[in-house]
Formats: structure tokens, C-alpha cells, sequence
């Protein structure tokens, strides 16, 4: 249940960065959106906790955004919706192994560049584009509601784009670990316990 949410909480975490910018044209947890990008290039980690480099600072944002978001807080209807989505197109992703394989030469590509701090928006770039070619193709496609004005903007969707294909990783790793959608029903407290349990470990 630990490893189930930690990777739950990467596919939140990827769903509010996608919303805030969408909204505000920034993102409020600069170690956290690290997090969430780095995670892509975290290649067979030993554990669920060494795609977030076992710092739960960098998964606190999609921790307390799972809890809330399960505690039926309405604010959080679009990010739930991202969420769902981003799920079901996992299941639908990893049948492609063609376009595993192009994500996985994107990624590749991006990590070469050198450190996300240093190099972040030729990172940026390249993931956004692997995610354009690759995962925007299926459906059902991730639609963001935001502001016009942010929405037109390239830098912000690119980041968008970027977060989003590291939602998916996040999505593939909930899979791995035993996520199912009947357990977003039944074992929602579960999810809540184990979240909460997490962020006091911080």
C-alpha cells in the first residue's frame, strides 16, 4: 500500500503541476516539480521511493493534493479528472512498444542534456515534444482547462506536456506495484492513512 501510494501520488503530484500552470502560468513547489520531472529518469530503481531520490519533500505536493482531492474537496474536480485520465492512458500506452520505446529514447535524450538545473529548458523541450509525438496521439487525450492566456503561452505547455508524460510514468509504477481503479473505490481511506503517514515522515 506504501509503494501504491508513493506512485499514486507522482500521478496527483503531475495532474496539480499540469493545473497550476494551466491557471497561473508557474508552478508553487519548485522541488517538487523537480521531482516529478526527475522521476522520468529514474531508470530500474531499487525501490518505489528512488524514483522521487528517496525524499519525500519531492512527493509532498501530490501527497497532501491525493488527500484532499479524496476527502471530496471540490476544488480539486479537474486535477481528479487529470488523474483518471492519465490512468486509463497508461493501460493503453504500455500495449504500444513502439511508442514505449520512442518515450524511452525521448527520456534518454532529455537525461544526455546533463542536470535539470542547469539545462531545464532544453529538458523541457525534449520531453514535451516525446510526449506530443507519443502520448497526446491516444485517447482519451488529456484536455487542461486553464487560462487562455497561459494556455497560448509555449513555454507553459511545454512544461505541461513535460509534467504530464511524468504523470504517466507515475501511472505505469502505481500498475507495477498492484494499482487497480477498484482500489481508488474501496481502499480510499487506505490511500488517505498511508499519505498521511508519509508527509509526517518528512
Amino acid at each position: 500500500m506504501r509503494d501504491q501510494t508513493i506512485a499514486l501520488a507522482g500521478v496527483y503530484q503531475a495532474a496539480a503541476f499540469a493545473h497550476e500552470l494551466a491557471q497561473s502560468g508557474a508552478v508553487s513547489r519548485r522541488d517538487c516539480f523537480a521531482g516529478s520531472i526527475e522521476s522520468l529518469f529514474a531508470v530500474n530503481p531499487d525501490s518505489t521511493m528512488a524514483v522521487f531520490d528517496h525524499d519525500m519533500n519531492r512527493i509532498s505536493l501530490g501527497l497532501s493534493t491525493l488527500i484532499k482531492s479524496f476527502n471530496k474537496d471540490k476544488a480539486y474536480l479537474n486535477i481528479i479528472k487529470y488523474v483518471l485520465t492519465l490512468l486509463n492512458l497508461q493501460s493503453k500506452f504500455i500495449t504500444h512498444d513502439a511508442m514505449v520505446k520512442q518515450v524511452q529514447h525521448g527520456i534518454q535524450q532529455a537525461s544526455h542534456i546533463g542536470s535539470f538545473d542547469e539545462h531545464e529548458k532544453a529538458v523541457i523541450e525534449i520531453l514535451a515534444a516525446t510526449y506530443s509525438k507519443t502520448i497526446s496521439q491516444l485517447q482519451p487525450r488529456v484536455v487542461i482547462a486553464g487560462q487562455p492566456f497561459h494556455l497560448k503561452n509555449n513555454e507553459v505547455t511545454m512544461q505541461i506536456r513535460a509534467v504530464l508524460l511524468a504523470g504517466i510514468r507515475s501511472a505505469v509504477l502505481w500498475k507495477q506495484v498492484g494499482g487497480s481503479h477498484l482500489q481508488l473505490l474501496f481502499k480510499r481511506k487506505a490511500y488517505i492513512q498511508e499519505a498521511e503517514q508519509l508527509l509526517k515522515q518528512r
